[in-house]
């Protein structure tokens, strides 16, 4: 049993270790379809699985948006997530019209308290109708901004533009719906 983990700990290690190696290079790259290969975008295909599946555990619902990426549907999704959020409950609270949420920059960090609802929300369009709040979220990257993924570790968003502009991936809107009691 000994000998397993250790041998599934340096595979960890290894995996690990290599995959950063690669998205560094990947970073490296200049942002334009014709400069990846076939290879590039499958190893950036693969890293987007990855990181949503290593991400779920802090931060569900952006896994589950950029998992939605791989399928034309995006669908709705009943939540109550984003009800914590002092972004949110203000523009409950102050409802006349669709309003877009956005947070400060450092809301976007591993351990703020606002992160896992800004980093699923980032761009969204809250709705108020009634009791019902919708909230629509634009399933898409951008060409050009860096992401940190932890401290000394960015990522490129742009890796995943060239998904989308290759096809791979399928951009769309995700709604999240909650009632209010």
């Amino acid at each position: 049993m000994k000998k397993i983990i250790i041998k599934f700990a340096i595979f960890i290690i290894l995996f690990s270790g290599i995959g950063l190696y690669r998205l560094n290079e990947l970073n490296k790259i200049p942002v334009s379809v014709e400069n990846y290969s076939t290879y590039n975008l499958v190893e950036i295909y693969i890293l987007g699985i990855v990181m949503s599946l290593l991400g779920y555990p802090l931060y569900p619902e952006v896994a589950i948006e950029h998992l939605s990426l791989m399928s034309q549907e995006k669908g709705e999704r009943q939540s109550d997530f984003f009800m914590k959020s002092k972004v949110v409950q203000k523009a409950i609270k102050n409802y006349e019209k669709p309003t877009s949420l956005a947070w400060d920059n450092s809301a976007y960090m591993v351990g703020h308290p606002e992160a896992r609802v800004a980093l699923a929300l980032n761009g969204a369009t809250l709705f108020k109708d009634g009791q019902k709040i919708s909230i629509k979220v634009p399933i898409k990257y951008p060409r050009n901004a860096i992401a940190p993924l932890l401290p000394g570790i960015k990522i490129q968003e742009g890796l995943f533009w060239v998904l989308q502009q290759k096809g791979w991936y399928h951009t769309g809107v995700m709604t999240w719906i909650y009632t209010l009691p």
